[in-house]
């Protein structure tokens, strides 16, 4: 392993190890063959929702980047080499932290040296001299500037950050500041994701059920947050004005038109370039103070700021598979199925060969109509008998006399509004995911019983069934476009928008979360919130 890296390695290949960092996606190990390089492996539950192709792709930006490849590697933790164990995709190497990236900090425990995260930052004057660091407001700008023109760079190289928060970035207090990405494999490239899109809590963009995750303009965002939390001292302020005594005017307005909560007229940070250069040089250095005493300060106020492991700290919940529950709605199926048979004259027998459970519908291409996808019929339901007269072979369901003659006024509709909806993945999401694709199958189930004045909800409490009944009437949609997928206590939250003409109007969308639950037959939906008005995707 001294050599060139080629873009896949055995595991085997790596020879000895040594684990260096655990985090909620997986394991980060040292090569003692290679210090150069370190290896990132998935925890076993999330293998196989790795987007492979677009990890390859990671690796390739790396080699193919010409002028900039070098300067990408210096400024990122950035995929080199798929690793694979048997075939299978277990994970990948990336270098290992600079050393000029770590810093020798005073904890209450006594001093270590940990990863140079930028959280240490975001405190007062009085924690960092607590801590034996000294940053003075000449060193925020420059690593302010540093990260802006990283920014840049990796925007030109059609990568976005996404989950820009201070756990994945680094600084060193060199002659010239400088910043470091880690957790690379979170960034989207040219739109795709590794794995799905997630935030750190309090980094979350101000919509986040309506914008979508990792695009430039929440990178802006996010750009804005750092400033104005760097210059604040303050790990979770939002006001610009909470820089102001230590940042110039014209730094605090770029702030501020960051944090907009309409994406288009957030300053890329490229924007910022002129003013951060100007407050440089009207800034000098200061000397480090005193210390007048032991630290004795407290951690920093995130919990896991003392963390020195490059594995991202948010993720998405383990993947849950399964398919929608055969039972849930059954009579709709039946009738959508009867429906579609006698407009095409050929409703015809059914025989004994078994049931199976719905099949994963493959996401469309944005802008085509879904296509009818059921499952044969199960004879295992209760009261499904077989006639004793009639056509031979036609099967008999309870309460659902087969019509006679055909009234397309009534089966019509039933028939578009079950069959010819569609479901939606946003860009941001890994859609080839086992959860993305289960929840998928949730989400439809969900949008055929709105569409038919039957909601299919654990929760029949009367509150629920009150905000189903609010997209009852403002249905039918033919189109639900899942744009986000959250980590929750019991089942993923489900961002869903629906639109009530299927053509991505500009308004008249209505947006809901709906929380799932799990069982033996896979996903369904549990509860709702309110549902509102929103733009639609």
């Amino acid at each position: 392993m001294t050599g060139p890296l080629p873009p896949e390695v055995s595991l085997s290949a790596l020879g000895p190890r040594t684990r260096i960092g655990t985090g909620g996606q997986g394991t980060v190990y040292a090569l003692t063959e290679d210090p150069r390089w370190v290896y990132k492996e998935y925890a076993t539950r999330f293998v196989d929702d790795v987007d492979v192709t677009t990890l390859n792709r990671f690796v390739r930006l790396a080699a193919g980047a010409g002028p900039d490849a070098e300067t990408l590697l210096g400024l990122a933790a950035w995929p080199t080499a798929v690793v694979r164990k048997e075939g299978v995709v277990r994970g990948f190497l990336m270098p290992r932290v600079p050393d000029r990236f770590r810093v020798r900090i005073q904890l209450p425990r006594g001093p270590d040296t940990v990863l140079a995260q930028v959280q240490y930052l975001l405190n007062s004057d009085a924690y960092l001299l607590d801590r034996g660091l000294h940053v003075d407001d000449r060193m925020r700008l420059e690593l302010l500037r540093d990260t802006g023109e990283a920014l840049t760079l990796l925007h030109r190289l059609g990568v976005c950050v996404g989950d820009l928060s201070p756990n994945n970035l680094l600084f060193s207090l060199d002659s010239r500041p400088r910043c470091y990405f880690i957790d690379c494999d979170a960034m989207r490239l040219d739109g795709d994701s590794v794995l799905a899109q997630a935030e750190t809590p309090e980094w979350h963009v101000p919509d986040a059920d309506a914008e979508e995750l990792a695009t430039p303009a929440t990178d802006a965002y996010k750009f804005g947050l750092l400033a104005v939390r760097l210059f604040a001292g303050d790990q979770q302020t939002r006001d610009p004005q909470a820089a102001r005594p230590r940042l110039d005017r014209q730094l605090v307005t770029l702030a501020s038109r960051s944090l907009d909560p309409a994406p288009h007229l957030r300053p890329a940070p490229q924007q910022w370039s002129d003013a951060l250069e100007r407050s440089i040089r009207r800034t000098p250095p200061t000397p480090p103070p005193r210390r007048a005493a032991p630290p004795t300060g407290p951690e920093p106020t995130r919990p896991d700021a003392a963390r020195a492991d490059p594995v991202r700290p948010v993720v998405p919940a383990p993947a849950v598979a399964g398919s929608q529950r055969a039972g849930r709605g059954w009579g709709l199926a039946v009738a959508a199925l009867a429906a579609v048979a006698v407009l095409a004259g050929l409703l015809s027998g059914n025989d004994d060969s078994p049931g199976s459970p719905y099949p994963t519908r493959p996401v469309l291409p944005t802008g085509l109509l879904g296509q009818p996808s059921y499952p044969p019929l199960p004879t295992g339901i209760p009261g499904l008998t077989r006639p004793t007269g009639g056509v031979a072979g036609a099967t008999r369901y309870p309460d659902l006399p087969l019509r006679t003659t055909l009234d397309l006024r009534e089966l019509i509709p039933l028939t578009r509004v079950c069959l010819f909806t569609d479901v939606r993945v946003g860009t941001g999401l890994d859609r080839t995911s086992t959860r993305t694709k289960s929840s998928v199958t949730a989400v439809r189930g969900f949008l055929c019983g709105i569409n038919t004045d039957e909601p299919d909800l654990d929760d029949r409490s009367r509150t629920q069934l009150a905000r189903a009944a609010t997209l009852t009437k403002n249905g039918p949609f033919p189109v639900a476009t899942i744009i986000g997928i959250r980590t929750a206590t019991g089942g993923p939250q489900v961002n869903v928008v629906f639109d009530p003409d299927g053509d991505g109007s500009s308004s008249g969308c209505w947006r809901s979360r709906l929380s799932l639950v799990t069982d033996d037959d896979g996903y369904h939906v549990g509860s709702l919130s309110a549902p509102t008005r929103s733009y639609c995707p």
